[in-house]
């Protein structure tokens, strides 16, 4: 018993003891519950993971095999492109052969005239047939023919329903064929402009061999002068106060602006208003809302060179009218040779006014002082000076040969060729930096007197042809680029808006004979026998200070009311600069003194 008892507190400490443990235990056993199920849980997430990393690992796998199929696709379609231009090869081969086995094309010339052949050609009935056999498979191919499919009316019916066109579609295609097969034939390989071709009188015979003739204008036949050691002046050119004041003055115009008047206008002002042009035989044409300067210009192509004559005197709300008769070198082919009366109703007067040369003036152009802008543009007159003299013994060249090379040009051959004459005026003047207002003056007195002009020109050409032949002298695509690029920059233009104007009026081809021209000249001043001229004093470039000053407006040095128009070279009319004389300001303080070829970089302000 005394053990017993002994032993009974011993339990109830053991008791007391185990009760926190087992609370202990389990705490631990609820705390390890939730650890046990973020376990679980990042273990399903990690799954996903494992997932994903797998995908991305497949797919360059899957991306690579992709790419596989459109590397054969590519591979395909760059087979089937060659195989294509195989064929075409080859089909460009068959009818080589096929023409070489048709008997050929038959072609003799005989005079007509001066510089002028006429052609006669003869196509034999095989080669008609052959054609005709070429059109009408080529349209079975297509034709529509009710009651048959495509590809399968007989012929007969595609010739009772198509004959007519088939016809017509042979006859050109036979005639566009042959015509540079004749000339080469008839040893005609250069002319002068396009075949005169009567289409409409070539009927294709039912039976029988084809004959038509057409005319053509070939270059004379002439022999050069000796062309080694021409004898050449140099001169010797200085700048002087009077030039560089008269340069100044060039720019003082070039930076006038003009205000209404109320009087009548005087030279040097521009009217605003209409133009109603009648060509006699033909409907009016109205031409509103026109700036014109009060001095010789062009009017719709048309050369006034007495516009500035009819208009001056004239105040708002009278009238002008001109009459002339249509120069043969105008692109309205109906108006060419006919009376036309050019009315002008006067709306506006607007009156020039200079600003004054004073230090304002040369500060507001950049320059420290009106000396310095002096120095600067005596500078500039200077470094004008060589490409002066080296065109004035050009000109010297020119007359040389002009005077020693003896044959004749037709004056209807020269009046034929006047537009070409005027496109190749307007490049020179472009080139040389010439405003806007002297292109129009010098074109239209040009235009007016164009077949005199144009007989000069055109000889010098022929010439000039034949210079460049015997010294093989070429222009190539980088020099046209240069060209138009210094065109733009002296007149502050637009290299590539040029080069459309250029290209859209047929101009482009007169910058690359003018191109070969100058070279050619360049190298018979190489060969030349040159002395030297006693020093005088150079008269400036004309219309140099305006040219630096900015290029001038439409036909007045104001923007017409509806912005820039487009008028063709062609018919002596520069194409219209973007800037007006009122934006036009004298050349900026040069930040740089550094010179390229011997020219200060244009500046601006």
């Amino acid at each position: 018993m005394p053990d017993e008892t002994q032993q009974q507190p011993q339990s109830d400490d053991e008791t007391k003891q185990a009760g926190p443990q087992a609370d202990q235990a389990e705490s631990q056993a609820d705390q390890a519950g939730p650890q046990a199920h973020q376990v679980e849980s990042q273990a399903d997430l990690a799954e996903p993971q494992a997932d994903q990393a797998e995908s991305q690992a497949d797919q360059p796998e899957s991306q690579a095999g992709q790419a596989e199929p459109q590397a054969d696709l590519s591979e395909s379609q760059a087979d089937l492109a060659e195989s294509q231009a195989d064929q075409a090869e080859v089909e460009a081969e068959d009818v080589e052969e096929e023409e070489a086995k048709l008997p050929p094309i038959v072609a003799t010339a005989e005079d007509s005239g001066l510089l002028k052949k006429k052609v006669t050609v003869t196509v034999p009935r095989v080669r008609i047939d052959a054609k005709f056999q070429e059109m009408f498979g080529k349209l079975s191919e297509t034709a529509q023919v009710p009651g048959f499919r495509i590809g399968r009316a007989p012929r007969r019916l595609l010739e009772k329903r198509f004959g007519k066109e088939v016809s017509e579609d042979v006859r050109n295609a036979l005639i566009g064929e042959s015509l540079v097969s004749a000339l080469e034939k008839a040893g005609l390989e250069k002319t002068i402009g396009e075949p005169e071709l009567k289409l409409d009188e070539i009927k294709l015979p039912d039976a029988g061999d084809l004959s038509f003739s057409f005319e053509v204008e070939v270059p004379p036949e002439f022999d050069l002068p000796q062309i080694q050691g021409i004898k050449v002046t140099r001169p010797k050119l200085a700048v002087t106060d009077e030039h560089i004041q008269e340069y100044l003055e060039q720019l003082r115009q070039a930076r006038a602006h003009f205000e209404v008047a109320e009087g009548p206008a005087a030279e040097g002002d521009v009217v605003v208003g209409g133009a109603k042009i009648t060509v006699e035989g033909l409907e009016p044409v109205d031409r509103p809302g026109l700036t014109l300067r009060v001095a010789p210009g062009q009017v719709e192509g048309l050369p006034l060179v007495d516009l500035g004559k009819a208009l001056c005197g004239k105040r708002a709300g009278e009238s002008a009218s001109l009459t002339i008769k249509v120069p043969e070198a105008h692109p309205n082919e109906a108006w060419r040779g006919k009376n036309a009366t050019v009315d002008i109703a006067v709306s506006q007067v607007r009156r020039r006014h200079l600003p004054e040369l004073n230090e304002e003036f040369a500060t507001s152009s950049g320059f420290d002082s009106l000396a310095e802008l002096r120095k600067y543009l005596t500078q500039r007159l200077e470094h004008r000076l060589e490409e002066e003299v080296k065109q004035s013994m050009r000109d010297q060249v020119c007359r040389y040969l002009l005077d020693n090379t003896k044959f004749d040009v037709p004056a209807g051959v020269a009046t034929r060729h006047a537009v070409g004459v005027l496109r190749r005026r307007y490049v020179d003047l472009l080139h040389r930096g010439a405003p806007r207002e002297k292109i129009d003056e010098n074109l239209a007195q040009l235009q007016a007197a164009a077949a005199e002009q144009s007989l000069i020109d055109l000889k010098l050409m022929f010439i000039m042809d034949k210079v460049a032949e015997a010294e093989e002298i070429e222009v190539d695509d980088a020099e046209v680029n240069a060209r138009i690029a210094d065109m733009a920059a002296a007149n502050k233009r637009r290299p590539e808006r040029l080069r459309q104007e250029l290209e859209s009026d047929g101009s482009m081809e007169q910058v690359r004979l003018s191109l070969r021209e100058e070279k050619a000249l360049d190298r018979l001043l190489e060969q030349a026998e040159v002395t030297e001229q006693a020093e005088e004093a150079p008269k400036p470039p004309e219309g140099e200070g305006q040219a630096e000053a900015g290029a001038a407006g439409a036909e007045a040095p104001e923007p017409e009311p509806e912005g820039e128009a487009e008028t063709s070279a062609a018919s002596g009319a520069a194409p219209e600069a973007a800037e007006s004389a009122d934006e036009a300001e004298a050349p900026g303080k040069p930040t740089e003194r550094s010179t390229k070829n011997g020219e200060p970089p244009e500046q601006s302000t």
